[in-house]
């Protein structure tokens, strides 16, 4: 009996110390994984704060872009007809877009 264990506790030693080890390398590993992870989401938060400065800086661009006050200034300007009118009202066509699949309705309703 005493020799059964013996050899029981002779086994369980390397058993527990190889346990030991190995729970050890995958707390470093889990940690190591961690830290990278929140090195790649800093990253990402730096990339996304370029991006939405980007997106203001377009949105700007496009909002001067399309001004009213750019189109009258370039149909002022020109020295050439450039063919730009304000339109008359009864001749304008409303097209509302219905809410799920139906076909679009146009009117000539006034607003």
């Amino acid at each position: 009996m005493i020799r059964r264990q013996n050899r029981l506790i002779t086994m369980l030693k390397p058993l527990s110390i190889a346990m030991l080890l190995l729970s050890i390398f995958s707390i470093v590993w889990l940690r190591s994984s961690f830290v990278s992870l929140e090195y790649s989401i800093s990253s990402l938060e730096k990339k996304k704060s370029v991006l939405m400065k980007d997106r203001k800086m377009l949105a700007a661009e496009r909002a001067s872009l399309l001004s009213v006050e750019r189109f009258e200034k370039v149909a002022g300007n020109s020295t050439v007809n450039s063919g730009f009118v304000f339109p008359d009202r009864v001749k304008v066509v409303y097209v509302k877009k219905a809410k799920d699949n139906e076909p679009y309705r146009a009117s000539f309703k006034e607003r």
